[in-house]
């Protein structure tokens, strides 16, 4: 790679944004090639385990009945006999408990209203109030603007950046180009 240096003339400037051009281009053909090889390698991975999934599946569905009717005499001879699973042919096998959820009968805003009644259950409510942006944004513009810069609020402009990007329009120069 050689040294890149600041451009002196609109036709310097021409060149270094046509280079830019031509690169970018490239960068995005190796990044869809790069995506395809990812993608062409988890469908081969996903062909190669089929099977063995499908026969992980079969053997599990075969060992939960027998578990259910055997594992209670099994994990009873481990520990304290408080144990639910146990190692067996290089595998754990055993039962746990699921994750509990909270059920909640009816519609949940009537069950908020009568919680919101109820002087004991204002630790089971959640209120968050948080600032409208948008609704600040066009006020500290408007007509509000001395009132809400006297609490804080005001509007600030974004600092202008720069930008360059290959442009997707016929004349340009890209990969097909060179």
């Amino acid at each position: 790679m050689t040294a890149i240096r600041q451009p002196r003339s609109i036709k310097a400037a021409t060149a270094l944004c046509e280079r830019y051009a031509v690169l970018a281009d490239e960068i995005g053909a190796i990044e869809a090639k790069r995506n395809a090889m990812i993608a062409d390698a988890n469908a081969r991975a996903d062909r190669a385990v089929a099977d063995l999934v499908t026969e992980c599946d079969d053997i599990a569905m075969k060992l939960k009945p027998w578990w259910s009717e055997h594992g209670g005499e099994l994990t009873a001879k481990v520990g304290d006999g408080t144990r639910k699973s146990i190692e067996l042919g290089g595998c754990m096998i055993g039962s746990r408990a699921g994750r509990s959820s909270l059920a909640v009968v009816g519609k949940e805003a009537d069950v908020v209203d009568v919680l919101a009644g109820l002087r004991w259950a204002k630790p089971f409510l959640r209120v968050k109030t948080t600032l409208n942006r948008p609704a600040l944004m066009a006020a500290a513009g408007g007509n509000r603007k001395v009132a809400l810069a006297e609490i804080g609020i005001t509007r600030t402009t974004g600092d202008e950046q720069f930008y360059i990007e290959r442009a997707e329009q016929a004349g340009t120069i890209g990969r097909e180009s060179r």
